[in-house]
């Protein structure tokens, strides 16, 4: 028996400097920096009434040790952050955010720790002027988060894989900053329940065989599934209107994402699926699909966006019947392959259709007119380039990189700069083009042509060889 109190009273002696590491500390504004930089694991940090702004804090305001940062009982505390900077930096696992009104212009909660835990919070966007590139919740390669009882403005949650690294080289890449997601685990293991976003519910289901969102939700999100089902859904005003990652198939009819702050809709690493008549306006990224195989466009849009419709790392996919307008960049390719563009228009774009350092692509009976900067610009990528037309576009086509292009029946009309540009490309063929009203240039060649033919063409002004270090093998 002696023995035994021994054996508790060292135990007790053990937990009481444990016990007494952890603390609550309450604070006023201009005392939350300084807190949170004093602060040890597990301690709580209670926020009294006032205003949490630039003026009295340090932004982003950094969360580095596993502590709990709540209101204080009966108060209504606000985390006012200023332009371009996060209001909260979650660094460290464990983290508990209860009871925030977080009010943000670039960033409410930007979160690389897992377990993070937030609860019954308002995140908004302060000012609409901010809304490019801004979100609610940015979730970098984080596991087991849990969001309740939360009420987003403006604004959602995005979910994303682990910042870059010196690993991510061969990786498909998210932003510039972050990967797609190479573990599933990054989508399927969070907890988000009993949330809004502008008053609609947030949708989030996993790992289900098949899931039909609702059409009166403010953000899908929606991952490790085998089928998804969305009609007639307007996530406008979101980060990321819909977040599809890691299903099977995805079908989506008749959806509308405007002004979103980073993408509208997102398809990554999905098997297959159709987007029907989705649409996109003044938001960040219209329609962006990456890493995935199979998915169909047909009759979507993009208008006053950034980047049009998105295909990144796609296979044996296509876009048929679309239309962007307004948009710096209308169609963008990249790093796929065995992709079709069909009866497509690019209208008012910087560039129309860009495509880089894609496999072989079809294009056909597509438009560009009116693109400041280039109608289809083909860098290094192999395109069989057929019945389509180029209209006063500043330069209409740009074709490059050392590799073939294949392009026949088509019209160049009244080109700005040049209507054909060609530099340094692979055995290519070129039939049936018919250039007119080229206001400077027709067709300008530099570097190398590499033995291409030439046939059949109407040009309205002689072509431009003074750059060139060849000519055609073959010509008429």
């Amino acid at each position: 028996m002696y023995m035994k109190r021994i054996i508790w009273l060292l135990l007790l002696v053990l937990l009481i400097p444990l016990a007494a590491r952890a603390d609550t500390r309450t604070v006023s504004p201009g005392g939350l920096t300084d807190a949170l930089a004093a602060c040890a694991d597990g301690d709580v940090i209670e926020l009294a009434d006032g205003v949490y702004g630039e003026d009295a804090e340090s932004f982003p305001l950094v969360i580095d040790k596993a502590v709990t940062v709540r209101a204080a009982q009966g108060a209504s505390p606000v985390i006012d952050a200023p332009a371009f900077k996060a209001a909260l930096r979650v660094e460290t696992d464990g983290v508990t955010l209860e009871g925030l009104d977080i009010r943000f212009r670039r960033t409410g909660i930007y979160a690389i720790g897992n377990d993070l835990t937030v609860e019954n919070c308002k995140i908004s966007l302060a000012e609409e002027e901010w809304r490019t590139s801004s979100c609610g919740m940015w979730c970098g390669g984080i596991y087991r988060m849990t969001v309740r009882s939360c009420a987003f403005a403006g604004c959602g949650i995005s979910l994303a894989g682990p910042p870059l690294s010196e690993k991510s080289a061969d990786l498909p890449k998210l932003t510039g900053l972050f990967e797609v997601g190479e573990d599933a685990d990054y989508f399927v293991t969070h907890t988000i329940e009993s949330c809004t976003v502008n008053g609609k519910p947030l949708f989030y289901a996993v790992s289900q065989p098949a899931v039909t969102a609702p059409a009166d939700a403010g953000e899908i999100i929606v991952c490790g599934c085998g089928e998804v089902t969305v009609e007639g859904a307007d996530v406008s005003d979101c980060s990321m209107g819909m977040v599809l990652a890691y299903n099977g198939q995805v079908i989506l009819t008749d959806c509308k994402a405007d002004r979103c702050g980073v993408f509208g809709i997102y398809v990554a690493k999905c098997g297959g699926g159709t987007l029907t008549r989705c649409s996109a306006r003044e938001t960040n990224h219209g329609l962006d699909i990456r890493a995935s195989r199979h998915i169909v466009l047909r009759d979507c849009s993009a208008a006053d966006c950034d980047q049009g419709l998105f295909f990144s790392l796609v296979e044996d996919g296509a876009m048929i019947g679309c239309a962007v307008t307004g948009t710096g960049q209308g169609y963008f390719m990249a790093g796929g392959g065995g992709n079709t563009l069909t009866d497509c228009a690019a209208v008012q774009c910087e560039n129309g259709f860009n495509l880089q350092k894609e496999g072989h692509v079809l294009m056909t009976g597509c438009t560009a007119e009116g693109c400041t900067v280039c109608g289809v610009r083909l860098d290094a990528t192999p395109t069989v380039f057929v019945r389509n037309t180029l209209r006063d576009n500043w330069t209409a086509v740009m074709a490059y990189g050392g590799v073939s292009f294949d392009m026949a029946d088509n019209l160049f009309e009244d080109s700005a700069c040049c209507a054909l540009y060609l530099r340094d490309i692979g055995f290519s063929r070129f039939s049936g083009n018919a250039f007119t009203g080229s206001r400077q240039k027709s067709v300008q060649a530099a570097g190398t042509l590499g033995g291409s033919v030439w046939i059949g063409n109407s040009v309205d002004l002689p072509i431009d060889f003074s750059g060139a270090a060849d000519r055609f093998g073959l010509s008429d």
